[in-house]
C-alpha cells in the first residue's frame, strides 16, 4: 500500500507501452514509402523552418502528362507515380476527414531488430496462444525519427495537383519509447538521459543541416541494444527509408514524463493532485457558491454553471458538459475566477479546437497578460491569428507595457456597486411589468364601473359629507327653488304685478316682509268686513278694525296702509276688498318669494360645496340615486369614489419607466459588471507585473532571452521549444501570467516536471483522454478539474479485441477494478469514466443553448434521460415544410455506384441542396456541416464539391466524418447515411449500439456526437424507405425520431385565441401597419413559456418577441415539466433571451392612451427587424 500511487503510475506506463505498439501498427495501415527519387529529406529538414514553404514530392512524369498524352516509353513510370499519388491522396483525404484525432507524420531512420517472444505472450494480445508457442522470435521494425507534417495540394493553372510537404513542428521526435520494453528500465533511462542532452543542445530542432546526427543517435542506441537479447547489425538501420503515415495523434512527450514519474518516490508524488486516484482525502468537499461581489465570472452564466464553483476545492472533480451547455463559457469563467483569487492555472486538452475556443473567449476580455497561450502548429485548427495570440509575441512586447504601467493608476472597479445597480434594474424591470399588469387589472375594473365615472369637484368633501340626509335636503332645496322659480315667473307675467308696481313705484319691496300683515288684514275683512252702503257703519267697522289691528297696520309702509284704508273706505263689497287685498298679498309675497329663492339658492350652494359637488354633478348623482334606498346610495357613492381612486392610480402608474429602457439599462449593467471584473483582474496582473517583473532582474533576463529568440523566428511554439530545458524559464513567466493554455502533450514538452507548479489543472474533453496521459499534468498541479461528457465519443484511435492483456497488467500492479483501464464491452476507457467510477464530486451543466428542443431531443432522450433543458428557440424551417429535420429519400442509380461505402446519388443530392440553400438569402451566411460515418463517402463529397468550384475555407462549410466534428457545431448539418439496402447492415456495425458488439459504448458516443452538432436545421439523405432500414441500428432510431419530431408548430400562421382584447387590438394594428414582408404569430411556445407575439421579417429571417404587458402573469404559462423554475418576470425574460430572443414590450398604459400614436409601435418593430 505504501507504493499504491507509484504502482498506479507504472500500471499506466504499461498501458502506454502496449498502445505504442498498436500505434505503430496503425501507422503501417495508412502509410506509403517515399522513395528518395521523389523526395529530399534534407530539403525538408534544412528548408523553411517556419513552415511557410513546402518540399515538393516530385512525381515528375505524373505531373507532366495528362493520361492520354503519356508517351509509351514513360507509361510505366507514369503508372508507378500515379499509384503513389493515389496513396498520398488517400492519406490526404482521410486526414482532412478527421483532423481532430489524426496527424500525418514523416517517419525516417527505420531500424529492425529480431526479438525472442515472451512465453506468456503478454506483449502481443492479438495472437492466439497456440501461435505464440510455435513462434520463437519475431522481427520488429520501427522508425527512430518522426516529424509531424502537413500535405498541401497545389492545383496549377494546367489542372495538375502537386503535393508539397510542410513541417508543422519545429522539432524532430526521437521514438526511443518503442525501445523501452526491449531495453528494460535501466538501459532505457540511461538512453533517455542521453537524448535529453541532445534536446538541451537543440540538436533536434529545425533547421538540421547535417544528417549525420541521426546516425550518431543510432550508434547510441546500438550501444544499449547490445546489452539485450535483440539481434541486429549495421544494416539494421536505414536513414534513406522514409514513409508518410496517417496515425493517431502521438503523445510522445507525455510518455516520457510518465516514465520519469514512475521513478519518483511516493512522498514526491503525494503532494499533488495525483492522490485523487488512490485516496479519498479532499474528494467530498462542497462549499457555498460565492456571493456575487466575490464572484469573478466575466461572462454570462446560469445556475448550473455557477454551481461548479461549489466543488472546485476538491483534489479532483468533474464538470459534466453535454453538447451545447456552455462548457467553454464555464471553463472561461472558472479560469478568470481562479486567476482573480490568486491561483495559477494550467488549462489543457488533447483537442486544439477546445483550447482555441476558450482562448478566443478570454481574448475578448482584453486583459493584458491574463493567459499564456502556446498553440501547437501541428494542429490543423491553428492559424496565423492563433500564433499571434501566443504567449511569445506577448512577452516580446512586455517592456513597452511595463513602461506604460509606471504611470498607471489603478481604478477601483467597485464590483459590488454595479451588482447593486444591476439588481436594482432587475427589480425595476419586475416592477415595470407588474405595474402594467396592475394597470390592466385596474383599467378592467374601471371599465366595469363606467356608469359611475362621474366628475366630482371635490372628492375629499364628497367622500366626507355626502350622505343620504344631505342628498335629501339638497334634493328638497332644489325642489323648493324650482317651485319658487315657477311661482315668481308666473306672477311676473301677471297684470296685477304691473298694477302694483305702478301704484307703489316709490316703494322698494326687496327684502321686505309685508305679506303676513296684509294677509291678517285680508282675513279680518273676510270675517268682519262691512257689506252695506252706509258710510257711517262702514267707518265704524273700519275704525274698529284699525283699533283691533293697529299693530299690524303700524308695520306696513304708509303707502300700503293708505291703499288698504282707501279700499276699506270705498263703497265695495267685503269680497271685493278681500280679493284686492289678496292681490296685494301676492305682490308682497312675490318679493318675499324672491328672498326665499335667493336664500334657498345660497343654501343649495353651501350644501353642494360641503358635499363637494356642483349643481350639474348633483343632478347626475341624483339620477343614479333617485328612488333608491340609503344603502344603495352608499354603494353608489363607493363606486364613484372607487372610479376616481382608480383613475388617480392609473395616472401614477402610467408614469412608470418603460420596461424596454430598463432592460436596456440592465444589459448595460451586466456588461459593465463584466468589464469591472476584467478591470479587477487586470489590476491584479498589473501589480504582479510591476512587482515581479520590474523588480526581478532574473525574470527580466529570462524574458529577454525569449524576446531575442522570438526575433529570430515568429513561431511562438518554436521559440518556447528552444527554452524549455531550463525550468527557470517557465517559472519566470509563470510568476507573472496566471493562466496557461496548451495541448496536453505540449504541457509535457514545454513545462518542467515539477510537483504542484500550478494550483489547478483543468482538462477539457476528458471523455476522449486516457487517464495514463493525464498523470504528468496532474503531478504539476495541486488540484484537478475534469471537464467533458462521458456520453460523447471516447478516444477510439487505439482499439483492442480483448481485455486480457490489461487484466494481466492490472493484476501485476494490484489495481482495483474501478481504477482499471479497460477496452472491451461496456467497461470504462476514458479518464472521465474512471473518475466517475470513483465517485468524484460532479456538477452537470443542464441548460442546452445550441439548438432547439427538437434538434437536441434525440440525444436528450437516448443519452441524458431528458435531464437537458433546451434554451434555444432559434428556428429556421426548411421552405414551407415547417420542418427543421428534413429527410431526403434518394433513388440510387446502380450504374453510377462504385462502392458499398460510397453513395453517388446522395453526393449529388447533397450538392444540389447546398446550392439551393446558398441561393436563399436566409442561408447565405449560415455555416454548413456535411457528415458521413464513412471516410470514403466524405472523401467523395469533398471531391465533388471541389470539382464544383467550392472550397471549405471560402464557402463556409465542412465535410467530415463523425470523429472530425466533436467539439464543433454548425448552423445546418447534412447527413449522408449511404446505406442502400438491408443487406448492407454489416456496414453499419459502427452504429449498432444495441447488439452487444465490442464497440457499443464507443459507438453510442459517436452517435450522440453525430446527432447533436446542428444549431438550426438538419437534413438526412437516405437511399431507402424508412420501413426498409434495418432494425437495431441507430440510423433507424434517428429517422423514426426525425419523422415524429422534425416538424415544428413554430412557423404556423394559424392564430391562436388571444388572451385579451389588448392583444387582439395590437394584432390588427400591427398587421395593417407592417403590411407585406412580415410574419406575425401569436402564443409562441419557447422554453416552457408562451410569448404573446413573434414578428419575423420574411426576407431576412430576423425576428423579435413582443410582449403585451398587462393581461397575464408569467405563472399562468409555466410548464413545470420543462425543468425551468423562475420566480419573476425578469428571470423569465432572462431565460428567453438566453434562448436567442430579443424583446420589445408594449405598455398597456400607452396603448389605451388617446394621446399615444400607435404607429410608433409599428415603426419601432420595423426598425428592429431591418
Amino acid at each position: 500500500m505504501d507504493k499504491e500511487l507509484s504502482n498506479y503510475i507504472k500500471y499506466c506506463l504499461g498501458y502506454v507501452r502496449i498502445t505504442r505498439e498498436k500505434t505503430a501498427v496503425a501507422q503501417q495501415k495508412y502509410s506509403v514509402n517515399l522513395p528518395t527519387e521523389y523526395f529530399e529529406l534534407v530539403g525538408l529538414l534544412n528548408g523553411d523552418t517556419d513552415g511557410n514553404v513546402g518540399e515538393l514530392i516530385n512525381l515528375e512524369t505524373f505531373y507532366k502528362y495528362d493520361p492520354k498524352k503519356v508517351p509509351k516509353e514513360e507509361k510505366e513510370d507514369y503508372e508507378k507515380e500515379k499509384s503513389f499519388a493515389n496513396k498520398i491522396e488517400d492519406i490526404y483525404n482521410k486526414y482532412r476527414n478527421d483532423q481532430f484525432t489524426k496527424q500525418i507524420v514523416l517517419n525516417f531512420g527505420y531500424f529492425e531488430v529480431e526479438l525472442p517472444i515472451e512465453e506468456n505472450g503478454a506483449l502481443d494480445s492479438e495472437e492466439d496462444e497456440e501461435e505464440i508457442k510455435e513462434i520463437k522470435t519475431k522481427t520488429d521494425r520501427y522508425p527512430l525519427f518522426s516529424l509531424p507534417i502537413k500535405i498541401e495540394k497545389e492545383i496549377t493553372k494546367s489542372g495538375v495537383g502537386k503535393y508539397h510537404v510542410y513541417a508543422v513542428d519545429p522539432e524532430v521526435q526521437v521514438n526511443i519509447g518503442v525501445l523501452e520494453s526491449i531495453l528494460g528500465d535501466d538501459l532505457y533511462f540511461q538512453l533517455l538521459d542521453e537524448m535529453g542532452k541532445y534536446e538541451i543542445d537543440g540538436k533536434f530542432i529545425l533547421p538540421i543541416t547535417d544528417l549525420d546526427i541521426f546516425k550518431e543517435i543510432w550508434h547510441k542506441i546500438k550501444a544499449q541494444l547490445k546489452h539485450t537479447e535483440a539481434n541486429f547489425d549495421e544494416d539494421s538501420f536505414s536513414l534513406t527509408e522514409i514513409k508518410i503515415a496517417l496515425s493517431p495523434k502521438a503523445n510522445y512527450f507525455l510518455a516520457e514524463d510518465l516514465a520519469k514519474l514512475s521513478k519518483l518516490t511516493e512522498e514526491e508524488l503525494s503532494k499533488t493532485a495525483l492522490t485523487s486516484w488512490i485516496k479519498n482525502d479532499e474528494l467530498n468537499i462542497e462549499t457555498e457558491t460565492p456571493h456575487e461581489k466575490d464572484l469573478y465570472f466575466p461572462f454570462l452564466y446560469d445556475q448550473s454553471q455557477l454551481a461548479t464553483l461549489s466543488i472546485i476545492a476538491n483534489k479532483s472533480a468533474i464538470i459534466q458538459g453535454p453538447p451545447g451547455t456552455g462548457k467553454s463559457e464555464t471553463i472561461s469563467n472558472i479560469l478568470c475566477h481562479l486567476a482573480a483569487t490568486g491561483n495559477r492555472v494550467l488549462f489543457v486538452s488533447q483537442k486544439a479546437q477546445a483550447l482555441k475556443v476558450v482562448k478566443d473567449k478570454l481574448k475578448k476580455l482584453n486583459i493584458k497578460y491574463l493567459f499564456g497561450y502556446l498553440p501547437n502548429p501541428n494542429s490543423a485548427q491553428i492559424g496565423e491569428d492563433d500564433e499571434a495570440d501566443g504567449i511569445v509575441p506577448q512577452l516580446a512586447s512586455i517592456d513597452t507595457y511595463i513602461q506604460d504601467l509606471k504611470s498607471w493608476k489603478p481604478r477601483n472597479p467597485v464590483i459590488d456597486q454595479v451588482i447593486g445597480k444591476r439588481d436594482e434594474f432587475r427589480q425595476n424591470l419586475n416592477e415595470a411589468v407588474e405595474t402594467q399588469r396592475k394597470y390592466y387589472a385596474l383599467h378592467q375594473e374601471l371599465l366595469g364601473l363606467k356608469e359611475y365615472d362621474i366628475e366630482i369637484s371635490d372628492f375629499h368633501c364628497f367622500a366626507k359629507s355626502f350622505s343620504s340626509a344631505e342628498w335629501t335636503e339638497i334634493k328638497n332645496t332644489k325642489f323648493e327653488i324650482e317651485r319658487l322659480g315657477k311661482t315668481i315667473k308666473k306672477y311676473e307675467r301677471s297684470e296685477e304685478r304691473k298694477h302694483f308696481e305702478k301704484l307703489f313705484s316709490s316703494l322698494d319691496f326687496n327684502n321686505t316682509h309685508h305679506a303676513e300683515e296684509i294677509e291678517k288684514i285680508k282675513n279680518d275683512i273676510e270675517k268682519t268686513g262691512y257689506d252695506r252702503h252706509s258710510k257711517i257703519f262702514r267707518k265704524i267697522n273700519n275704525t274698529s278694525r284699525s283699533f283691533r289691528l293697529g299693530k299690524v297696520f303700524s308695520k306696513l309702509p304708509r303707502e300700503i296702509a293708505d291703499e288698504i284704508n282707501k279700499i276699506q273706505e270705498s263703497d265695495s263689497t267685503r269680497n271685493e276688498q278681500a280679493k284686492y287685498l289678496g292681490a296685494l298679498y301676492n305682490h308682497c309675497f312675490y318679493y318675499e318669494n324672491i328672498n326665499h329663492l335667493e336664500n334657498n339658492e345660497e343654501k343649495l350652494r353651501q350644501k353642494l360645496s360641503v358635499c363637494g359637488v356642483s349643481d350639474e354633478e348633483f343632478d347626475l348623482l341624483d339620477q343614479k340615486i333617485d328612488n333608491s334606498t340609503a344603502n344603495n346610495l352608499d354603494n353608489i357613492k363607493g363606486s364613484i369614489l372607487r372610479v376616481q381612486e382608480i383613475k388617480a392610480e392609473l395616472i401614477e402608474l402610467s408614469k412608470t419607466e418603460s420596461a424596454n429602457r430598463i432592460n436596456s439599462a440592465l444589459h448595460t449593467a451586466e456588461k459593465e459588471r463584466s468589464q469591472r471584473v476584467a478591470v479587477y483582474i487586470q489590476n491584479i496582473i498589473n501589480r504582479s507585473l510591476l512587482d515581479k517583473y520590474e523588480k526581478n532582474i532574473t525574470v527580466k533576463r529570462i524574458i529577454g532571452r525569449i524576446q531575442r529568440a522570438f526575433g529570430k523566428s515568429r513561431k511562438a511554439f518554436k521559440t518556447f521549444d528552444k527554452l524549455r530545458n531550463d525550468p527557470d524559464h517557465f517559472n519566470a513567466a509563470l510568476d507573472i501570467i496566471p493562466i496557461w493554455i496548451m495541448e496536453l502533450d505540449d504541457a509535457s514538452r514545454l513545462l518542467p516536471l515539477q510537483a504542484s507548479m500550478f494550483d489547478y489543472v483543468i482538462l477539457d474533453e476528458a471523455s476522449q483522454c486516457n487517464i495514463a496521459y493525464t498523470l504528468p499534468t496532474m503531478f504539476r498541479a495541486d488540484r484537478a478539474l475534469f471537464v467533458g461528457d462521458k456520453e460523447q465519443m471516447r478516444d477510439s484511435t487505439i482499439m483492442f479485441k480483448s481485455n486480457r492483456i490489461f487484466e494481466e497488467l492490472a493484476h501485476r500492479y494490484q489495481i482495483p477494478d474501478e481504477r482499471q483501464i479497460k477496452a472491451a464491452g461496456t467497461s470504462v476507457q476514458s479518464l472521465l469514466h474512471i473518475a466517475d467510477n470513483l465517485k468524484f464530486k460532479t456538477r452537470m451543466l443542464r441548460y442546452h443553448y445550441r439548438s432547439p428542443a427538437e434538434l437536441i431531443g434525440f440525444s436528450n432522450e437516448n443519452f441524458y434521460h431528458k435531464n437537458l433543458v433546451p434554451l434555444n428557440s432559434n428556428y429556421l424551417t426548411y421552405k414551407d415544410t415547417n420542418r427543421i429535420i428534413v429527410v431526403h429519400e434518394i433513388k440510387s442509380d446502380w450504374k453510377e455506384e462504385i462502392s458499398d461505402n460510397v453513395n453517388i446519388a446522395e453526393v449529388k443530392g447533397i450538392l444540389e441542396l447546398f446550392k439551393e440553400l446558398r441561393a436563399d438569402e436566409k442561408y447565405k451566411n449560415k455555416s454548413i456541416g456535411i457528415l458521413s460515418f464513412f471516410n470514403a463517402q466524405a472523401t467523395e463529397i469533398r471531391k465533388v464539391f471541389t470539382e464544383a468550384g467550392l472550397k471549405e475555407e471560402n464557402d463556409n462549410y465542412k465535410v467530415s466524418i463523425i470523429e472530425g466534428i466533436q467539439g464543433d457545431e454548425k448552423d445546418i448539418i447534412i447527413y449522408s447515411f449511404v446505406i442502400r439496402n438491408a443487406d448492407q447492415k454489416k456496414r453499419y456495425n459502427p452504429l449498432t449500439g444495441e447488439g452487444g458488439d465490442i464497440r457499443a459504448d464507443i459507438n453510442k458516443g459517436r452517435v450522440n456526437v453525430a446527432f447533436s452538432r446542428a444549431r438550426m436545421q438538419v437534413h438526412c439523405f437516405v437511399s431507402m424507405p424508412l420501413s426498409d432500414v434495418p432494425e437495431r441500428i441507430w440510423i433507424k432510431k434517428y429517422l423514426e425520431y426525425a419523422k415524429e419530431n422534425g416538424e415544428v408548430a413554430f412557423d404556423s400562421l394559424d392564430l391562436k385565441p388571444f388572451d385579451s382584447y389588448f392583444e387582439e387590438d395590437f394584432y390588427r394594428t400591427v398587421k395593417t401597419g407592417l403590411g407585406k414582408g412580415y410574419k406575425i404569430q401569436n402564443q409562441i411556445e419557447s422554453c416552457g413559456f408562451k410569448i404573446d407575439f413573434v414578428i419575423s421579417n420574411t426576407n431576412t429571417g430576423k425576428r423579435i418577441a413582443i410582449e403585451c404587458d398587462g393581461p397575464c402573469h408569467f405563472k399562468d404559462e409555466i410548464d413545470e415539466a420543462y425543468g425551468i423554475h423562475i420566480e419573476s418576470d425578469e428571470q423569465r425574460q432572462r431565460v428567453l433571451e438566453s434562448a436567442g430572443w430579443r424583446f420589445c414590450r408594449i405598455k398597456y398604459a400607452d396603448w389605451i392612451d388617446d394621446k399615444f400614436d400607435r404607429n410608433t409601435v409599428t415603426e419601432t418593430i420595423a426598425d428592429l427587424l431591418k
